[in-house]
């Protein structure tokens, strides 16, 4: 075997400077035959050295021969261990500055705000266990309850629903003919069997967070479905959920999603959210996701699910959110449930992302911290231009190519970056894989773009 190697290597007769020592077995400063002949001579006497552990995995024998014939064939010593920044969930408070609330009736967001509506009539609905009781509800707006499965059907304006109490059975669905306001007031609702809440009104749902109340919702593995209706999610609705308060809400999904809008979703400051999905996304949305302030954290481990997931635009202008995504690539099935493959007969598969945006990106202010684990994963995967601003955004990517390779951030279009702190690394795969233009505006203190595993600017 040993005349065998000898003569393969002697046809590529070159030799390594060793930048790195890995490879160097006999320590003289290049990476060719002779560290081969030197690496076989210690596996053959058992005498071996931490220099002949070629493929780092703690043992030497020929595995570590064909790491040093690849290394040397390759015409490069593999790149050092690079360690990257450590992100964790983090649910301390965030000191936010105060918001303005809009109060020119013409301006676009004007609707965006509970405090723009005057609230003329209050429904109290009270989980207890295995019931639920319901008071204060006008003749404009009927309540039917089953157990502790409520059902509000609505022609009514301005109502506001506040809701608290436990159930281990129990859901709230709502049918109305106008937007509302729901005030969560320390619930705990779970449905074995789906949405715990779920909204089939397409107008606006204003999701209010009373101070200093911790709010629980958790869905079922399997969703009784209603025909001609949609369930995505642990908290579902077909209009636009638009968060504020200043209390906590934790979803915990098993079954889809945690949050799903068929319109759009927007977090306001001081709001708190805690979203574990085994199944699906963190945040799901149509139209687009505007977080504007608030404390998310969100842990996602699904495979081929996302901590954000929306079909359009995503803005980032404040708060602190963190996405923990431990998923890996899954393959796509059809309506049938079969596998997708492509014109070359492979798999098609979808991989987990932090966050996944099918239009543009922009941030502009807050901190957004992404760390994904799962092999083929990515943090952030935009379809269209990624404009970065401002704030400061922290990625991290630590799996394997299983089937592609992870990415820190892949722009499919155009990158561009004018201030903050923007920070990328994935230790096996790209940092950053932009495939349109890149731009970076200059002023920056840092640029740190050494190698495809590591990219960073900060201004």
């Amino acid at each position: 075997m040993r005349k065998i190697l000898l003569l393969v290597l002697a046809l590529g007769a070159f030799a390594l400077s060793a930048q790195a020592t890995t490879g160097d077995v006999n320590s003289d400063g290049e990476v060719n035959i002779s560290d081969v002949n030197a690496l076989i001579d210690q596996i053959l006497s058992g005498s071996t050295t931490t220099a002949g552990d070629v493929n780092s995995d703690g043992e030497v024998n020929i595995s570590d021969v064909n790491a040093l014939i690849d290394i040397i064939l390759g015409g490069s010593v593999p790149l050092p261990p690079i360690t990257p920044k450590d992100i964790a969930l983090d649910f301390s408070d965030l000191t936010e500055p105060a918001e303005s609330v809009p109060d020119d009736e013409d301006a676009a967001d004007y609707g965006d705000y509970v405090e723009n509506t005057t609230w003329a009539t209050t429904v109290r609905i009270t989980f207890d266990g295995d019931t639920a009781i319901v008071t204060g509800n006008p003749t404009t707006v009927m309540v039917s309850v089953e157990g502790a499965h409520v059902t509000v059907t609505s022609a009514a304006k301005h109502v506001r629903y506040i809701v608290k109490g436990t159930t281990p059975d129990g859901s709230l669905k709502f049918y109305s003919e106008r937007k509302f306001q729901l005030q969560l007031d320390s619930v705990d609702i779970t449905n074995p069997h789906g949405a715990a809440i779920n909204n089939q009104c397409g107008k606006s749902l204003y999701l209010v967070l009373n101070a200093g109340k911790v709010n629980t919702l958790r869905d079922g593995e399997e969703y009784a479905m209603v025909e001609g209706e949609d369930q995505k999610a642990a908290l579902f609705s077909e209009g636009q959920i638009l968060v504020s308060g200043k209390g906590r809400l934790d979803v915990y999904s098993v079954g889809k999603h945690c949050v799903a809008s068929d319109d759009y979703i927007f977090v306001r400051p001081g709001a708190k959210l805690y979203l574990n999905s085994t199944s699906g996304h963190g945040l799901k949305a149509k139209d687009y996701v505007h977080i504007k302030g608030g404390v998310i954290n969100m842990e996602i481990a699904a495979d081929g699910a996302k901590g954000i997931n929306c079909d359009s635009l995503v803005y980032i202008t404040g708060g602190r959110t963190t996405i923990l995504n431990s998923g890996t690539s899954r393959a796509e099935l059809d309506s049938l449930g079969n596998a997708v493959v492509d014109s070359l007969g492979n798999a098609v598969t979808t991989g987990a992302a932090g966050l996944k945006a099918d239009y543009n990106l922009t941030m502009t202010g807050g901190t957004l911290n992404i760390l994904c684990s799962g092999d083929d994963a990515k943090g952030i995967n935009v379809a269209q231009p990624f404009l970065f601003k401002g704030g400061e955004l922290n990625v991290v990517c630590t799996g394997n190519q299983v089937s592609v390779a992870p990415k820190g951030v892949k722009c499919d279009t155009d990158f561009t970056i004018q201030g903050g702190a923007f920070y990328s690394c994935s230790p096996n795969g790209k940092a950053l894989d932009v495939e349109g233009e890149r731009t970076i505006a200059d002023g920056y203190s840092t640029l740190n773009d050494s190698d495809t595993r590591l990219f960073e600017v900060i201004y």
